[in-house]
């Protein structure tokens, strides 16, 4: 039996570096929290299984082969999914565009709600630390966070504001009640509800904005949140797009950042987008540095064509004729269209709605290797370490494999 502390969590996109983590005969189990991602995600640690073409067990060099086929043989391919590291995404990317792939992340949905109205019209937007450090005020639009982020409040919230005086912090919950878990964690910070529907947190943002300055048409409870952020020395905004209901809740996105600047033009205030599930962040990061775009975009042509729409892994799926799909952290896989050629890089002991051609199991980051995921906030990119050796590869190391496979583009 081992006991790694300090162990960092790298699934949520909350950076927790503070597990306690136990081994015993290949097996991990989480001791210092009952956080449910952290216990279910490092508990899931499946025997290695081999790699499988046709549905046939094979070794890893015939696997690597028969995806390097599919793919070069594509002509639409998708490379998607991309649950992996910093460096396996490194990898993705670069193998995507020998191929002329589109590449996107499974959770890029969420992420785009936040990125459209950023790229549209940038934003004020904070970080864990300075919400912990300096934040007096915390308004919470929309489902709680804690539904996807669970120690959101413990490791952010919780600790007293070491920047302010007094070190004191109060909690707003708009259009969205607080968890029973999250009433229970918040303690003895003062915390208030204000109901209100979701699928309206646009329109209660801009009430809320028109409030700042003229409060004596407002509702009450929206004049007194007014007030309230009138008064903060720090005020943060904070939501999880992900959870908006609607098609367009990139509009309440917009709305809620316009928020943020009109209480900046009063008292200091930032935005805190709530993301990070399966390092989203990190792959879009690295996608942003190498190719200059974000995700959802084609190698095709030579050169990077980003289109948030077009690209988009759901709806590029239906004109794809190959699909690499990436799972490192979790054993799911969503179904395919039928007739595609499918290459899935998963956790042992995944299940497919339909056999794939080629099945590959991979290690998962932060419990078969050491990797950098980076956190929900967009600022730090964490290295995690290796806890068990299971005889799995890597996603770098497979996809590299892959590259090599591919007939070597003739020099100039």
């Amino acid at each position: 039996m081992a006991t790694y502390r300090d162990a960092v969590c790298p699934f949520c996109g909350l950076g927790c570096d503070d597990l306690t983590v136990e081994e015993d005969a290949g097996r991990l189990a989480v001791r210092s929290t009952d956080c449910p991602v952290a216990r279910e995600r490092f508990g899931h640690t499946p025997p290695a299984e081999p790699p499988r073409v046709g549905g046939h067990a094979a070794t890893l060099d015939d696997a690597v082969r028969a995806a390097a086929e599919i793919l070069q043989t594509s002509r639409a391919p998708l490379v998607a999914g991309l649950g992996t590291d910093v460096a396996g995404a490194r990898a993705a990317l670069a193998l995507a565009e020998r191929v002329g792939a589109v590449v996107d992340h499974e959770r890029s949905e969420g992420l785009y709600r936040n990125l459209a109205v950023f790229q549209r019209s940038g934003w004020i937007a904070t970080t864990f630390a300075e919400l912990r450090n300096r934040c007096d005020l915390l308004l919470v639009v929309g489902p709680d966070p804690a539904a996807l982020h669970p120690r959101f409040y413990e490791r952010w919230v919780m600790p007293p504001p070491a920047f302010q005086a007094p070190a004191l912090r109060e909690v707003v919950f708009l259009c969205g009640e607080p968890l029973e878990t999250t009433r229970a964690a918040l303690g003895e910070v003062p915390f208030t509800v204000i109901p209100g529907d979701a699928a309206q947190i646009g329109a209660v943002a801009a009430a809320l904005s028109t409030a700042l300055t003229e409060p004596a048409g407002a509702a009450p409870e929206i004049a007194g949140l007014a007030e309230r952020l009138r008064a903060a020395h720090y005020a943060v905004v904070a939501w999880t797009a992900s959870g908006f209901p609607g098609a367009h809740a990139d509009l309440a996105v917009e709305r809620l950042v316009r928020l943020v600047q009109d209480v900046n033009r009063l008292t200091r205030c930032a935005g805190l987008p709530l993301s990070g599930y399966d390092n989203v962040i990190g792959a879009n990061q690295v996608c942003t540095w190498q190719l200059g775009v974000p995700l959802r975009t084609s190698l095709a042509g030579g050169a990077p064509r980003h289109d948030p729409h077009r690209f988009a892994w759901e709806r590029f799926q239906q004109t794809a004729d190959a699909v690499l799909w990436i799972s490192a952290f979790r054993p799911e896989v969503p179904a395919f269209p039928p007739g595609k050629a499918v290459v899935a890089l998963a956790q042992p002991g995944t299940a497919f709605a339909a056999e794939p051609a080629v099945v590959i199991p991979v290690g998962t980051p932060g419990i078969d290797h050491a990797a950098h995921v980076f956190r929900g906030d967009s600022i730090v990119a964490l290295r995690t370490g290796r806890l068990i050796d299971r005889g799995l590869p890597d996603v770098a190391a497979v996809l590299t494999a892959v590259a090599a496979a591919l007939p070597q583009e003739a020099s100039c």
